[in-house]
């Protein structure tokens, strides 16, 4: 059984966002994955931060589900009381992901993020450029996948070189 459903799609191309944090390459322990210093816990509380001012303008209370690391990127999930819910991929560039059964509540949640926006980023440029990110798409478009971000990474890192 298909279920049609509607997501909003956030990349922070200007890596303005509070809460985003990059790997810090160190000497594994022998578990194969870099180590994070002492920025992933501030990163950390910020992105609760960022989630609970979305909350407040979304006007709905999310339940933490969880986080996962797969491949390169870094997910926390928030389930959304009603339907839905909102992945958020933390390594730059950061990329939130809201999954709703609702158009209206999709575009609802796309005005939330805009709030938050204005409230957490000090640019008035950069701001614009953050809200004019968001994309409110139906399923016939494929979201953002990990080839996507993959490329994003790579041009990213072109670009900083």
């Amino acid at each position: 059984m298909k279920s049609k459903h509607t997501y909003v799609v956030l990349i922070d191309l200007p890596e303005a966002l509070p809460f985003e944090f990059k790997l810090i390459k160190t000497k594994p322990d022998g578990d194969g994955l870099d180590h994070l210093d002492g920025e992933a816990k501030k990163s950390e509380e910020e992105l609760f931060k960022f989630v609970a001012r979305l909350e407040k303008y979304f006007k709905e209370e999310f339940s933490f589900i969880g986080e996962d690391i797969i491949g390169e990127k870094f997910y926390k999930r928030f389930l959304f009381r009603k339907d839905g819910f909102l992945e958020i991929m933390y390594q730059p560039p950061a990329a939130l992901i809201g999954h709703f059964i609702e158009p209206d509540r999709a575009k609802n949640f796309a005005e939330a993020l805009e709030k938050v926006i204005d409230e957490t980023v000090k640019e008035d440029k950069v701001k614009m450029i953050l809200k004019n990110l968001i994309e409110v798409n139906t399923e016939k478009e494929e979201p953002l996948t990990y080839e996507k971000w993959g490329k994003l990474t790579k041009i990213r890192g072109l670009v900083s070189e």
